[in-house]
């Protein structure tokens, strides 16, 4: 495979969010979604969503709310397939011919919506009292929190409940204390799960929950920072990393084994809110919102190298990362941009 070149995109705004998939950079920049070859840097796409939502790329399409919608657009072509009215900003779950959704409810709380990915026909919807929290999906189950400290696990088919972990069993404390259950990832049969404290830490914690039986496997204290839930503030600092999950909450980015639940600690220059985490390299890297991109030592957590964007707004949040074809990808203030992930320098600085 050709060495892909070094390059530099340019978008109309700040990017506050990315992803990478099938060798192509997806920037979420206020409503619009642009879409970049990975290799070259070449704007491919980009649509407007009609404000600012979360967005997932799966199967060669890419399904982004904003606007009152979800969307279905073609990861390629960025040609609109279907869109579905009454999902509101959360990032979706793919699996099994399946997207799900949440949308508000018509009384009170929420409604996850399980569409047909190939033409975005509801399926079945389920209301709940509680808000519910971005759902998971392996493609058998469908894995959905609740702001009462519930976690469900569904069938895809046809919503029927397979298992439930109640809110004492996280914590005695927990039904008082404590408050939301969200899913942050599937890696093989664990589906990883962070509770959201309404009081301080070390209440909060991250868990680790067998998909088949709803047996806790391990959970670790750990603070977690979901921000205010705006959706023009970047996606939940958290994401699966090889071998575990990575989240973060001020000036402290915490990597938690897979199999074990064993910390690993990385304590950032200042303490201000994180971007999801990002490892590359045999480094864990993360944006903070003080125009800091930092990256620490995977094994050791000893930070290696700090560097600041300093064409980003202050009160933008953090800038978002993506690993892609070896190196780092930045989005920034009206550019995406790559840096070499051994040094944090611009790769190479005249790209730039």
């Amino acid at each position: 495979m050709t060495d892909p070149v070094a390059w530099r995109a340019e978008v109309d705004g700040t990017v506050i969010r990315l992803a990478a998939a099938d060798g192509t950079v997806f920037a979420g920049c206020g409503p619009q979604i642009y879409a970049f070859d990975a290799a070259t840097g070449a704007e491919l796409w980009r649509i407007d969503t009609g404000t600012p939502g979360p967005f997932r790329a799966a199967e060669g399409v890419v399904y982004a709310t904003g606007g009152g919608h979800v969307r279905a657009v073609d990861a390629r072509t960025g040609e609109e397939h279907w869109r579905f009215r009454g999902a509101i900003p959360v990032r979706p779950a793919v699996g099994g011919g399946r997207v799900c959704v949440i949308g508000d409810s018509p009384r009170w709380g929420r409604t996850l919506h399980v569409l047909n990915a190939r033409n975005g026909a509801e399926k079945w919807r389920m209301e709940a009292d509680p808000k519910l929290s971005a759902p998971a999906c392996d493609g058998d189950l469908i894995y959905v929190g609740c702001a009462d400290g519930a976690l469900l696990a569904l069938r895809a088919r046809n919503g029927r409940e397979r298992w439930r972990i109640e809110p004492d069993q996280w914590h005695p404390d927990w039904p008082e204390r404590g408050g939301g259950i969200e899913p942050l990832g599937l890696a093989g049969g664990t589906l990883l799960v962070a509770g959201l404290p309404h009081d301080p830490p070390p209440l909060g914690f991250v868990a680790a929950v067998d998909t088949r039986t709803g047996r806790e496997l391990w959970q670790q204290p750990a603070g977690y920072d979901p921000g205010e839930g705006r959706p023009d503030e970047g996606d939940p600092p958290a994401a699966l990393v090889p071998g575990g999950v990575c989240v973060t909450e001020p000036g402290l980015l915490t990597y938690l084994a897979g199999e074990s639940g064993l910390a690993t600690r990385f304590r950032c220059t200042e303490q201000t809110r994180c971007s999801p985490p990002v490892m590359i390299g045999g480094l864990v890297c993360a944006g903070t919102a003080g125009q800091l991109i930092e990256a620490f030592d995977a094994v050791t957590g000893r930070r290696e190298w700090v560097v600041k964007d300093v064409q980003r707004p202050p009160a933008s949040g953090p800038p978002p990362l993506v690993a892609v074809h070896g190196r780092l990808v930045v989005g920034g203030h009206r550019r995406v941009y790559q840096i070499d992930p051994r040094t944090g320098a611009a790769y190479p600085s005249s790209a730039l």
